[in-house]
């Protein structure tokens, strides 16, 4: 009866063709009304079908106008992935590295989830994409998933963490409206420079009531700019480094006798965001942001020296009327033509796919050997092509062969990881971790009340979020702290997800009826691992749980499953 599992409307269907079944051969109402329940009695409990449409932390909100919703162009695509290829082919020949194997469908199909969904498949997810024998499934789900709308939360995520990474937690007041303003922007694939442009250059104020600001009313970027005290220094610190590669900030204090940047060039830099100051709540919190017509400069801190407006390429803008300070920068800071721009997406859009960029660090521009920088730029020129399509970018990267390799090396040569000749192994995100155990586990937060404050707000994501955020480290670094590992093994979350009374995954696996012990331990795996179990694991596990409380030993599986360096890793 393992069909059963095979999906929730299967196994409706199946509830309903016995009762028609019975009822034509008239064996009572009871038999059939029976096996009906079954059904919706599955459908109704079970938990791993349908967390993929649990609902978010934040309430649906509408995307502006679609320019996105226009057929993609492949073809750029296709050509992102065939420069790929063959860039790394020469890397690794001329470096006389054998890339390992490509990875299995289980494997390819855990990741490609993890980093354009933001969680693991559902076991149903799992078992279709498993069971399907047709051509180019992982170009057709790599596609599926870049349309999803789960998509573009994962998305929002991400580049919420980029924004604000560095910057003052306590003034991350308008978190909700900045993460939908970013979804908003993601849902309708928004072009990546109209995106940058509208974030710099944003004018918008916040309703307030009496001096306070409300929370979670109009999408804006508001925070990014709370977040960085509305400091000129700090808002053009953190916007070169995220959407120029340029680490300019080294020379906020004095200039560097070797360094390319030098402090006029900073705080000439920093002047475009004089003016910045709007009206404030009676909290120093900014409720509104204003585009300022000033041309004055800023005086670099310790000298007599007023440093102008002046771009990073040494050019110095062409002012007119109704163009304001910032307005300008976001002009030239996404022209296409730009020398930083597009490279610098290349490199941090490669580093959410791959743990690390081409160059390194990620705020960087500067690629460490000729083959890479030729890679870098020809990317870049592509994404340029696109029209700053982000999505037709990380299709190209998802589909070539450096990313489909497997993870699984024979030896510890670093240089395979180095030259990108197998997938490094990635820390989760605290997002994607805590998505994914909600996912495996059934877990469900009921949403915040609509007037709650951020701060105010009791949230188990928040309090997750809080615990397992990795400010500054790179996604390929996998250590763990003693809070974090002492979360997942008891916490509450974890705890309850594990708990024979209390966990929705086990009484679902416990109440499926014709099923027996082995078929349990797998779906088990399905929920966790996304794979079936190799055959040392189901006889190590079938031992277990044949040995003593099947209900009992059934929850101490899935505990270890949960926390197994396999279940928190992106590999």
């Amino acid at each position: 009866m393992a069909f059963l599992w095979q999906g929730p409307q299967t196994r409706f269907r199946v509830g309903r063709y016995v009762s028609r079944f019975v009822a034509v051969r008239g064996r009572g109402r009871f038999l059939a009304l029976t096996f009906l329940c079954i059904g919706v009695y599955g459908w109704c409990l079970n938990p791993l079908h349908g967390l993929a449409e649990a609902p978010a932390a934040l309430p649906a909100v509408q995307p502006p106008a679609a320019t996105a919703l226009a057929a993609p162009n492949h073809a750029r695509a296709r050509e992102m992935t065939a420069q790929i290829d063959q860039a790394l082919a020469e890397a690794w020949l001329a470096a006389g590295i054998e890339p390992t194997i490509a990875s299995d469908d289980a494997e390819f199909m855990r990741r490609i989830y993890l980093d354009l969904a933001g969680k693991i498949p559902s076991v149903a997810q799992s078992r279709e994409f498993l069971s399907d024998t047709g051509a180019n499934k992982r170009e057709r789900l790599v596609d599926q998933l870049l349309a999803s709308a789960i998509c573009a939360s994962h998305f929002a995520n991400t580049w919420r963490d980029t924004l604000l990474l560095g910057t003052n937690p306590e003034l991350r007041v308008s978190l909700p409206e900045l993460e939908s303003w970013l979804r908003l922007r993601f849902t309708a694939n928004t072009p990546y420079n109209q995106l940058v442009a509208e974030l710099v250059s944003s004018s918008s104020a916040l309703p307030t009531r009496r001096g306070q600001p409300l929370a979670g009313t109009i999408p804006s970027p508001i925070a990014f700019f709370q977040a960085n005290e509305r400091k000129p220094e700090s808002i053009a610190a953190s916007l070169s480094s995220v959407f120029l590669g340029v680490q300019v900030e080294c020379a906020q204090c004095h200039d560097h006798p070797f360094a390319k940047w030098k402090q006029e060039d900073f705080w000439s830099l920093a002047a475009f965001f004089r003016g910045l100051d709007g009206p404030t709540a009676d909290n120093m919190m900014m409720v509104s942001l204003s585009d300022s017509f000033d041309r004055g400069g800023l005086k670099i801190p310790g000298t007599e020296m007023v440093a102008l407006p002046k771009f990073l390429d040494g050019s110095v803008p062409t002012w007119r009327a109704e163009i304001g300070n910032r307005t300008a920068l976001a002009q030239w800071m996404t022209h296409p033509q730009n020398p930083f721009f597009a490279r610098a997406a290349v490199n941090r859009v490669w580093e959410q796919f791959f743990g690390k960029s081409l160059s390194a660090p990620a705020d960087s521009v500067e690629a460490p050997d000729p083959r890479r920088a030729q890679l870098v730029e020809q990317l870049a020129e592509q994404f340029v092509a696109t029209r700053f399509d982000l999505k037709q970018l990380m299709r190209g990267i998802a589909l070539s062969r450096a990313y489909q390799l497997s993870s699984k090396v024979p030896t510890t040569d670093t240089d395979l990881t180095a030259q990108f000749a197998c997938m490094p192994v990635r820390r989760m995100t605290a997002d994607q971790l805590f998505d994914s155990l909600v996912q495996a586990t059934g877990f469900y937060e009921a949403p915040p009340p609509r007037n709650a404050q951020p701060f105010q707000a009791d949230s188990v994501r928040v309090d997750f979020r809080n615990k397992f955020a990795a400010e500054g480290r790179q996604r390929s670094e996998n250590q763990t702290t003693i809070v974090q590992a002492l979360t997942l093994m008891n916490g509450k979350l974890v705890g309850d997800a594990t708990s024979v009374d209390r966990s929705k995954t086990l009484t679902a696996i416990r109440k499926i009826p014709f099923v027996d012990a082995k078929d349990r331990v797998d779906m088990l795996f399905l929920a966790t691992l996304c794979r079936m179990p190799h055959d040392d694991e189901t006889a190590e596990f079938l031992a277990y749980v044949k040995a003593g409380d099947q209900d009992g030993r059934l929850a101490d599986v899935l505990w270890v499953l949960l926390n197994s360096a396999e279940f928190v890793s992106n590999h």
